[in-house]
């Protein structure tokens, strides 16, 4: 690893990002969960549905369906008492921030960057892309942009018509091939990172009656997940459907009728990710009544030699490399 020369760091510069510096006060707290779930809790339900993911990881946690590790790290940003910041880290998965103003993003890069090494971190834009910047320039490595999101959220469902089967809770007889599905939605969704054990948040979610099936000819043909309600807004995740059964409307059945079960259980809101580069998702939702809330990124951290070669390699030769 080599610290980039001038020029190199100005062509991997991140566009649109504010160049904010740290303001004077500004400083990051790490807190204990149950610290953190009451300091950082309250600002991040400001905005429960930007906020939903790190309100529930908290959650889970809190209640012990997600046992704690030991590694998780929670860290809060304020600016002389105000919380102006958070983000929960989760190895092996890389930190995910708030919604939270560029200077606050930069000054939890700087922290961490100290702390340990990162490949990857998440969270809203533009916060994202701020760390993103302060930390390569910090740890000496280049900024790669990984998936783009789009944060959906929907109070009243439009249900589609024509699609063959119905939806049901799935029981504990479902188990093997729910965990089946989830680690295949993992391979297809975040292809190259490390396999997690999925059977636990899969064994939390039917204790809860949160897992769901779509059935069609007698058999299971696509499913949805539900987070339990924070600050009355649930999450819609987990949607897969084997590629042999796709093109149906399986997962638009799925993920209205979760999403409706949701509403009518008493949650005035209801979000999801989609990913930007799969341009059905973001249309099938839509068309069920999800709305565009915001944007999401991740970005990846990687030696500059190593991005050089690897930009080389496919101006060379485009076959020889995928895009990082």
């Amino acid at each position: 690893m080599f610290d980039p020369t001038p020029s190199t760091r100005e062509a991997f510069r991140l566009p649109g990002v504010d160049r904010l510096r740290r303001l004077p006060g500004m400083r990051c707290l790490v807190e204990d969960l149950a610290t953190f779930a009451v300091t950082a809790g309250a600002w991040l339900r400001r905005e429960p549905v930007l906020h939903n993911v790190l309100l529930t990881l908290v959650a889970d946690r809190l209640s012990g369906d997600v046992p704690l590790s030991g590694d998780e790290r929670f860290v809060r940003v304020v600016d002389g008492g105000e919380t102006v910041g958070a983000m929960v880290w989760t190895p092996p998965r890389g930190p995910l921030l708030a919604a939270m103003p560029v200077g606050a993003a930069r000054t939890l890069a700087e922290h961490l960057v100290r702390a340990a090494p990162l490949v990857e971190v998440h969270g809203p834009v533009p916060a994202a892309g701020g760390f993103a910047e302060r930390y390569a320039e910090c740890a000496h490595l280049v900024a790669v942009p990984g998936t783009a999101q789009r944060i959906f959220a929907l109070d009243a469902v439009r249900l589609p018509t024509g699609v063959p089967g119905h939806a049901r809770p799935a029981t504990t007889a479902d188990r093997d091939l729910l965990v089946s599905w989830a680690v295949a939605f993992a391979a297809e969704t975040s292809p190259g990172r490390r396999p997690v054990d999925l059977s636990g948040q899969v064994d939390a979610r039917l204790r809860h009656g949160l897992l769901w099936l779509w059935e069609w000819a007698g058999r299971p043909v696509s499913t949805a997940w539900l987070s339990r309600p924070v600050a009355e807004v649930v999450r819609v995740s987990g949607v897969f459907t084997p590629p042999g059964e796709r093109g149906r409307g399986f997962a638009s059945g799925c993920v209205a009728h979760v999403s409706r079960h949701a509403l009518d259980a008493g949650a005035t809101t209801c979000t999801l990710y989609t990913d930007l580069a799969n341009p059905t998702s973001n249309r099938i939702y839509q068309a069920l009544g999800y709305r565009r809330v915001a944007e999401a990124a991740q970005w990846r951290f990687a030696p500059p030699s190593e991005v050089l070669i690897k930009r080389f390699a496919s101006e060379t030769d485009p076959g020889l490399t995928q895009t990082s």
